[in-house]
């Protein structure tokens, strides 16, 4: 047995939890486009990824434009949630987990008005010791500041929790807050290759493969 043994899990929702990202992308366009701004495409509306949305809309269509294309996002997420579905495989994890009283949490760097939409839309919300959301914090991953917030709210110390995301500012983030860092590499955009330079401690083809490492 591991002298580290693992006693609870935090996750990333978009790409993590949740198949988000193509109506994600969608949406920000939807935004960015009614603000006068030009199409962006999925690579690049990632590169901004760390920030809530308002934060991301202010840098491509100008602070004075943020709202009105946030508003448009958030809409348009609203009018598309039987779009978001969870991925294949989640809900099982979630229910062997709660079978097995282990403790998790999401740390996103969602705004907490979006995220609040997608758990209450696949009734998942009370699954979770805590939602830390972009808002909630002072700074949005690679800081470690959401990690450390959920840790402390679960009662557990970091070597003894898993972080499970699809972006390196996940993998960045774990190993920041001092969690073991698992690539999730499930969601259709997750590549290993882009991955692999931030060294996660484990990989994970599957939700299911997590129980493994319990």
């Amino acid at each position: 047995m591991s002298r580290n043994p693992i006693k609870g899990i935090v996750f990333d929702l978009d790409g993590t939890l949740v198949d988000s990202l193509a109506t994600t992308f969608e949406a920000f366009n939807h935004g960015i486009t009614l603000c006068g701004g030009r199409e962006h495409s999925p690579q690049e509306i990632m590169h901004y990824f760390g920030p809530g949305e308002g934060e991301i809309f202010a840098q491509i269509v100008g602070q004075e434009n943020a709202e009105k294309a946030y508003s448009a996002c958030r809409r348009y997420l609203d009018q598309n949630l039987h779009r978001v579905p969870l991925h294949d495989g989640v809900r099982e994890l979630l229910e062997e987990l709660a079978q097995r009283r282990i403790p998790i949490s999401i740390v996103t760097g969602r705004s907490w008005n979006t995220t609040e939409v997608i758990l209450k839309h696949h009734k998942i919300m009370d699954r979770f010791i805590t939602v830390i959301a972009n808002d909630h914090v002072a700074k949005p991953k690679p800081s470690p500041l959401g990690i450390e917030l959920a840790l402390s709210r679960m009662e557990l110390e970091p070597h003894h929790t898993l972080y499970v995301g699809d972006s390196h500012v996940d993998i960045l983030a774990a190993r920041a807050a001092g969690s073991r860092a698992v690539a999730a590499l499930w969601d259709r955009v997750a590549s290993r290759e882009a991955l692999a330079p931030h060294d996660p401690h484990h990989w994970a083809s599957h939700p299911s493969e997590l129980l493994a490492l319990l």
